[in-house]
């Protein structure tokens, strides 16, 4: 045969190929998954509130965003830059003033616009940099068990030959008594396993049956002495290593055999605590967790950090309040009550806002109740101005017993709302079922002469819930001015009528005068009531108890399930009260006192 040519250049096996790096964003996903385990939904603005108040809230988080920037406080600043983009991106434009054409509010609008592509590109180089730090991590925590497992081998192999060497030397030691019957061969020559026989040799046998593979060997003398006796007179030395003092001990705690098979058995090691848990964009004591637990010299440690803020000092926890799903049952019991012993008495109107939506689109009102509002109010405490202005004539006498006539809010609902919102809405270049803001209304109703400027009373607002804040509106309806924060005995002979806006609504309330000193406080909502049919409503109080039994019910009745858990974990805060649903404002118009 031929000869074999041989391959002189075998194939050398190429080294493997470098992992492929993580993908953006993988190596620090848990870390983020964890600061956004409690992130909320982004919140519902309320439309009767100015978008510039809304602009200046975005302002503030920017400026804390750049703080923990500027800190190196990646954590806080990925937080606070994701409820930035949400509320930016989501949240305002929901807001129906988003689009206006306002010049002021298209500066604010696309301001916000810019901020928010800056701060998503800072997101973006935060997860960078957070991939970074992981990634370290994992390589420090590699290191760390390579180095533990290298220490416990040698100590393991260290143990290992001490206890041969102190064994060794239990079997060579020539003053043990007993021993020496075994010695007459060359001790050096026996292997370990021989001496260990010779060792176990010493030990008290229990009887037992020698199985075939085990080797026999003869117990010593009854009157030899045991290697218990010997070790009584020469203990040996413990097979351990000496003890540790201080940060060895702890570090040899750490790195022992058994914790370092339970983390395996886990499928890893805890080395970082758990990122901090941040509370809600706005409202901070949403459902705040717990903080974790922090050791002294940690806390010594971030004492030393000036540049951290002071610590929130804990104020005592306020007296225990009725939960308010329990008086939400008490106010609907109480309005029952009157409601059955004609203290307050409920009347169907004959149409409601957005009943000729369909059928007729030029007279749609709806979301027209800040215009609806006003327009009631105008025409009850000035009639014979608001006739005039509509060429209509002013001829029943309900009118000037009783306030306005229930067929004049059906016609302001159906006939006189509509054509205004279109124009307002218009003119500030809304959509065109968009909620309109009341100052917004207020400006076209006086520049438009239907509401005179001379018989506006006053403002106010604040939390519907709170008796303070609403007394103030009680107050300006019973005694037809602001100067006075005490309510009269008497009403006076005055007609008084205010727009109240509440929960993304307006509705109106008129105090109708019947001398004597008696009066009749009507409520007058233009979205269709169960309680009466259908339709708008008109709810007349004949007594000033009754009101303000009649506006406590309203407002609790209006809160959601979300919004009574809010309230029993809030306390009022009137630095956020555009953020808070117990939030009203009401504004108050009235005729010359008589």
């Amino acid at each position: 045969g031929g000869h074999r040519i041989h391959n002189l250049n075998p194939t050398v096996p190429s080294p493997p190929a470098p992992a492929p790096a993580p993908a953006f964003g993988d190596p620090s996903k848990p870390r983020r998954n964890a600061l956004k385990e409690n992130e909320r939904p982004p919140i519902t603005l309320s439309n009767l509130c100015p978008i510039d108040k809304y602009y200046a809230a975005t302002d503030k988080v920017m400026n804390q965003f750049k703080a923990h920037l500027a800190n190196g406080e990646l954590d806080d600043a990925y937080i606070t830059g994701r409820r930035f983009a949400l509320f930016s991106t989501v949240s305002l434009p929901r807001h129906d003033y988003y689009t206006s054409p306002k010049a002021e509010l298209v500066r604010l609008r696309l301001k916000n616009q810019k901020d928010a592509q800056w701060v998503t590109r800072g997101l973006e180089r935060i997860v960078e940099v957070m991939d970074k730090q992981e990634v370290e991590k994992q390589k420090i925590e590699v290191e760390r068990i390579r180095k533990q497992k290298e220490e416990e081998e040698m100590r393991r192999l260290e143990w290992e030959e001490s206890m041969r060497q102190r064994l060794a030397g239990a079997v060579l030691e020539p003053s043990v008594p007993g021993l020496g019957k075994y010695d007459s061969e060359d001790s050096a020559s026996l292997d370990m396993a021989s001496k260990l026989q010779k060792l176990n040799a010493l030990f008290p046998k229990d009887d037992h049956v020698v199985e075939e593979d085990e080797v026999a060997i003869p117990s010593a003398p009854p009157s030899a002495p045991t290697l218990l006796d010997y070790e009584q007179s020469q203990p040996l030395p413990p097979p351990v290593a000496p003890p540790l003092a201080g940060e060895q001990q702890v570090m040899a705690l750490l790195n022992s055999m058994s914790a370092t098979q339970q983390l395996k058995s886990h499928g890893g090691t805890p080395l970082f605590p758990d990122p901090p848990n941040y509370s809600d964009l706005f409202l901070d004591t949403l459902h705040t967790p717990s903080a974790p637990a922090v050791s002294a010299a940690e806390l010594a440690e971030l004492a030393e950090l000036e540049h951290l803020p002071s610590p929130i000092s804990h104020k005592p926890k306020p007296a225990p309040r009725t939960p308010f799903r329990v008086l939400q049952r008490h106010y609907e019991t109480e309005m029952q009550s009157l409601h059955n012993s004609k203290h307050i008495e409920i009347m169907k109107l004959g149409t409601f806002q957005g009943r000729l939506s369909a059928s007729d689109p030029r007279f749609d009102s709806t979301n027209g109740c800040a215009v609806i509002s006003p327009l009631v109010v105008a025409t009850h405490i000035y009639p014979q101005h608001m006739h005039r202005l509509n060429h209509q004539k002013f001829s029943t006498s309900a009118i000037s017993n009783y306030g306005i006539s229930n067929s004049d809010i059906n016609e302001i609902i159906d006939k006189r709302c509509p054509p205004m919102l279109q124009t307002v809405r218009s003119k500030l270049g809304l959509n065109k079922h968009a909620l309109i803001i009341p100052s917004d209304v207020h400006d076209y109703l006086v520049d438009e002469h239907i509401l005179p400027q001379d018989k506006f009373v006053g403002v106010c607002g604040g939390d519907i819930l709170d008796k303070d804040h609403i007394n103030e509106l009680v107050t300006m309806l019973v005694n037809g001015n602001e100067e006075s924060n005490n309510k009269s005995k008497s009403c006076r002979k005055q007609k008084v009528g205010a727009a109240l806006f509440f929960r993304e609504h307006v509705i109106s309330i008129l105090k109708i005068p019947l001398g004597n000193g008696v009066c009749y406080y009507d409520l007058i909502d233009s979205l269709p009531c169960s309680t009466a049919e259908g339709m708008a409503s008109r709810t007349r109080c004949k007594d000033l108890a009754s009101f303000e039994a009649l506006l406590r019910w309203y407002a609790s009745s209006k809160f959601s399930e979300s919004h009574c858990d809010f309230i029993d974990d809030n306390e009022w805060n009137d630095g956020m009260c555009d953020f808070d649903p117990r939030t009203f404002q009401g504004f108050v118009w009235g005729e010359t006192a008589q």
